[in-house]
């Protein structure tokens, strides 16, 4: 018997231990809705540099340079018309400095902001109601 507690004992700690570390996993939240002011667009490296702002005008964040690439070819830079709800897929070549847009960005890449490095923006959404 005390054979079988020695190997079932440690057999369970370790499926516990397991299970513990499995379950500790910190998940990458989207932040959606984060409203920037572009001071910046470069084509050719696929960036934006922006200032981001809170719905009050706020400075949230100092300047910030974010990759596009991925946002680009996934189609996630778009404009959403107001009045109707219509929706129209942009390049990067759309937007322009001084447009407000939305950006939405995992909390990962936002600490990368944060600390002045390139982070990647899931979704650019032009917030600047000029395209008819």
């Amino acid at each position: 018997m005390r054979k079988v507690l020695h190997i079932i004992i440690p057999l369970l700690l370790a499926v516990i231990l397991a299970l513990f570390c499995c379950g500790c996993k910190k998940e990458d939240v989207l932040h959606a809705g984060l409203n920037a002011e572009i001071l910046e667009v470069n084509v050719e490296n696929k960036t934006i540099r922006v200032r981001n702002l809170d719905r009050s005008g706020q400075l949230l964040l100092e300047e910030c340079t974010f990759d596009c690439s991925e946002a680009e070819k996934e189609d996630l830079i778009i404009y959403v018309k107001y009045g109707t709800g219509d929706v129209t897929q942009l390049s990067l070549s759309d937007l322009q400095p001084g447009d407000d847009v939305i950006l939405w960005i995992y909390d990962s890449e936002l600490s990368k902001a944060e600390s002045g490095s390139i982070a990647k923006l899931y979704e650019i959404q032009l917030g600047t109601q000029r395209l008819s």
